[in-house]
């Protein structure tokens, strides 16, 4: 039902005046040669080159270096260098001028004891400076040669014949995508070329697992819901399986977000219509009792929010996300690896919970799923919304939202893509055109935007700011894996890459689950150099990865940072460290009891583990922060519900202490880390939440 709003929903005029065209901008197809074959000056019109001549001959050096040929993988170089000057084109200034400097700094640093710059050495000199950056105890040290070495790597690998020396699959062909009905209520913000107004009684920011949740759920009652996505809306056919494709088209910032503390973090997260759920593995679990009984012990939060209060929502979820076991025949070789270690060391185990029910483990979960298997909410909760008569804008990045006296009464966006400094779309002879401004009026706004970019829009609004919370209390349930290498094949790219799980440990806080790698992503995940890296990259068949996540008791904040991107800052506590060093020795000795050959838990100082001795050393060790390599993928608790408008942002039905009408329906709501995969705890929370709302609305 509507409030009265002066309008049609059915027909939105001003949204009808727009020439729909056949090509999406995440379906347009891929340039031909990629990146190898981009230009080393910048892609920006007018830009300066995004490397001088002498730091190309910095970077060759540095890339022959730390990547020599093998036996038959090629080395790197000056061809490597160039793929660097292309890639940092196409990146936010801010970052690519980080990257700079950490290349002079790598540069620089043997002068005092050898005299001479990195550049200036020999091979063999260039690879012992490397070794010492790499085996280092200084996470500052070890962190500036990563810095350089990721796209350095990732470049280097991500070419059709690297893949074929391993045997691997490079990409998958195009395929062709369908034009259902409901994409007439689609509109692709590039192509908006006037500035719009429009009305709606519930306005929807972000449409990831709690924004596409909520929409779908006030659709279904009747209300008029618009939906806004910053993304875009990537069809099948974008899905090749090519990470740098997916990086640059669907990860904000090119997944390049790091946490800022005692170890730097990678915080993931998507950008494009069915946000994070587009780009994870699939996972589906519902929240521990635990965690909620802390919630109401702690927090003071109702009896709603509980396993068994929450129950009628999850179910609905995992009836709409068709959840269900991993398919034992697409588990690739992981699975039988994981199961054979777990058992003999007589630990619980068994296929993860998925929202894939006709996967057939193409092994590319976090690049988009080029079936559209898994049942991320581009699949599912957008385009049933769409079907009750939502609406949908791509391309739309909102400023601010729009509050007058003191109640959410809309929202302000530019259409058209990114246009934060370093996002492309300038006019000829670097002069931009101005984009189209959105103004949206509505009864109700739900925010959705996640746990990074939420608070960030919110501070810009003037919203949710009266308990000093907003932005902190971040968990980011980090998570680290070990590798190991086995005289049988193993293919880890075949098969779902995260299908199997060890869920002995979870009342520790501790849950294992599959991550198998990609080749190109695999060689990222290998903090070595020189010819032994090489070597390992060339045992890649053989190699085998699995990860674990803590429920981390630690916890950052979100601030605002350069270009409107998120500054994230995080310190792992010593609890937390001494969990992942558990989780670490924990996955040892699975590997070990699995027959393993050599087991590669790449704690700085410790490499490998290969037998008791090595392992009694490891745990005798005083692991840091710093000295192990983390990723966060579910950032959490930025914006947290609770009862006490002192010390939370949002009430229990997620509407915001201080301003009426606006709703937080996204992982910043969740008040602490849940210890599992968080997707099915948001959208069942965002289902309750939209019901409460709905009700408002009608009563």
């Amino acid at each position: 039902m509507t409030l009265g709003l002066d309008f049609d929903f059915r027909r939105w005029p001003a949204l009808e005046r727009l020439e729909r065209k056949e090509r999406w901008p995440g379906t347009a197809q891929r340039a031909e040669g990629g990146a190898e074959s981009a230009p080393a000056t910048g892609g920006r019109p007018g830009a300066e080159p995004a490397l001088s001549e002498r730091e190309l001959r910095v970077a060759a050096a540095l890339a022959e270096a730390a990547m020599p040929p093998g036996r038959f993988l090629e080395g790197a170089g000056a061809a490597t260098a160039a793929r660097l000057a292309a890639f940092l084109s196409t990146i936010p200034p801010h970052l690519a001028q980080g990257l700079r400097a950490a290349l002079w700094a790598i540069e620089l640093a043997p002068v005092a004891t050898r005299l001479r710059p990195l550049s200036a050495l020999p091979l063999e000199e260039r690879m012992e400076v490397l070794r010492g950056f790499e085996q280092s105890r200084a996470l500052a040290l070890r962190s500036l040669l990563r810095a350089v070495l990721t796209p350095l790597r990732f470049l280097h690998y991500d070419r059709p014949e690297m893949f074929e020396h391993v045997g691997c699959r490079y990409e998958l062909p195009t395929v062709r995508d369908e034009s259902p009905r409901w994409l007439s209520q689609v509109t692709n913000g590039r192509e908006v070329e006037e500035d719009l107004e429009l009305e709606c009684e519930v306005l929807v920011i972000g449409t990831g697992a709690g924004g596409a949740a909520a929409a779908y759920e006030l659709a279904s009652r009747g209300h008029a819901v618009l939906m806004l996505e910053e993304g875009d809306y990537h069809r099948r056919s974008s899905f090749t399986g090519r990470p740098a494709r997916a990086y640059r088209e669907m990860y904000r910032d090119h997944g390049l977000d790091m946490a800022i503390g005692n170890v730097g973090i990678p915080v993931f997260a998507g950008r494009a219509v069915g946000g994070s759920t587009v780009i994870n593995s699939g996972t589906c679990y519902r929240a521990p009792e635990s965690t909620f009984a802390s919630w109401r012990d702690g927090m003071g939060l109702p009896a709603e929010l509980s396993s068994e209060g929450l129950a009628p929502y999850y179910e609905r979820v995992e009836r709409m996300l068709q959840v269900a076991p991993a398919d034992p025949l697409h588990l690739g070789a992981i699975g039988p690896i994981i199961r054979r270690g777990a058992e003999r060391l007589g630990l619980q185990h068994g296929p993860l919970q998925r929202n894939a029910p006709d996967c057939d483990g193409q092994g590319i979960c976090c690049f988009g799923c080029p079936t559209g298997a898994k049942r991320s909410t581009d699949v599912s909760y957008v385009p049933e919304a769409l079907k009750r008569g939502a609406q949908l804008i791509t391309a739309a990045r909102v400023r601010t939202i729009d509050v007058v006296a003191g109640r959410a009464r809309g929202a302000t966006a530019v259409l058209g893509g990114d246009t934060r400094a370093g996002g492309g779309g300038g006019a000829a002879g670097g002069a931009r055109r101005r984009r189209p401004r959105l103004v949206v009026k509505a009864e109700a706004v739900v925010v959705a935007g996640g746990a990074l970019m939420t608070p960030l829009l919110l501070r810009r609004s003037g919203a949710c700011l009266s308990s000093g919370m907003l932005g902190k209390n971040l968990s980011i349930h980090p998570a680290s894996k070990v590798m190991a290498l086995f005289d049988e094949r193993v293919d880890q790219w075949r098969g779902i890459p995260q299908g199997y799980q060890i869920d002995h440990f979870a009342d520790e806080g501790l849950m294992f689950e599959g991550g198998s790698l990609p080749f190109d992503v695999a060689a990222l995940a290998v903090p070595w150099t020189g010819r032994r890296y090489t070597e390992l990259m060339e045992r890649y068949p053989h190699l085998a990865t699995f990860g674990f996540m803590i429920k981390d008791s630690s916890r950052g904040e979100v601030r605002p940072g350069l270009g409107g991107t998120p500054l994230v800052l995080y310190t792992m506590n010593p609890e937390d460290v001494a969990r992942m060093q558990r989780g670490i020795e924990l996955l040892c000795e699975v590997f070990l009891a699995a027959g393993a050959r050599r087991v590669l838990p790449l704690v700085a100082g410790c490499d490998e583990v290969n037998g008791p001795e090595d392992l009694e050393r490891l745990k005798g060790r005083q692991i840091k922060a710093g000295d192990i390599d983390v990723a966060a993928f579910h950032p959490l608790g930025t914006c947290r519900i609770g009862v006490d408008p002192r010390s939370s942002c949002l009430g229990p039905d997620h509407q915001a202490h201080d301003v009426a009408g606006l709703y937080v329906c996204d992982g910043s709501a969740i008040p602490s880390s849940l210890g599992v995969n968080p997707q099915m705890t948001i959208m069942a929370m965002s289902l309750r939440a939209a019901e409460l709302l709905s009700a408002r609305l009608s009563g």
